[in-house]
């Protein structure tokens, strides 16, 4: 048995110390910027953050357009059934589905609770690229994303498993540019 494995006594269950130490740490940075969110404040290194990628040129939101989908619940779906469909594999497309919508649903929830503007209510200058609605905090599309290349990352190669996880960052930023959310939204 691996170092990293251990058995619960009395359990037949396998523990993966890094997985839970990883889901550990992304629960207290979750807990962390929802505090912080919370507050309804934006500091001016985030300020200074979001406009980093929100200044960038009008020109490259042709570019930016479609990978973002990915995280919406739309092209979620879509690329569920593609996971299906290439992989021929129901647990893996199950892992896709249930991840992604957990995802998609919490963000609703957590939105609701924290209720945090989006950035052209909070942050003077804001290019608003794409019409959004709604609150701002935790971002969807980036939750969504990161669901999905989680659930399939363990039936990806080593450079695929690279790709799935940059997608899922470059839809974060790609938020940040349309002027959808703020970078504490996109971490949360």
């Amino acid at each position: 048995m691996p170092a990293a494995a251990r058995l619960l006594p009395g359990h037949l269950e396998r523990i993966d110390i890094g997985r839970a130490s990883v889901a550990a740490g992304a629960a207290v940075i979750l807990a962390t910027a929802t505090a912080v969110a919370a507050n309804g404040e934006v500091s001016t290194l985030e300020a200074s953050a979001f406009a980093g990628l929100n200044d960038l040129p009008d020109g490259l939101w042709p570019i930016v357009w479609l990978p973002m989908q990915a995280g919406s619940f739309a092209g979620s779906i879509v690329l569920v059934g593609a996971v299906a469909a290439h992989t021929r594999d129901r647990r893996v497309a199950l892992a896709a589905l249930a991840g992604t919508q957990t995802a998609y649903w919490g963000a609703k929830v957590l939105k609701r609770a924290v209720a945090r503007g989006r950035p052209a209510a909070l942050v003077v200058g804001a290019h608003e690229r794409e019409r959004t609605r709604g609150l701002g905090y935790p971002s969807g599309h980036t939750a969504v994303a990161f669901a999905l290349a989680a659930a399939i990352a363990p039936s990806l190669g080593r450079s695929a498993r690279l790709g799935a996880f940059a997608t899922a960052a470059f839809v974060g930023m790609a938020r940040l540019y349309v002027g959808a959310h703020l970078p504490l939204d996109v971490v949360g």
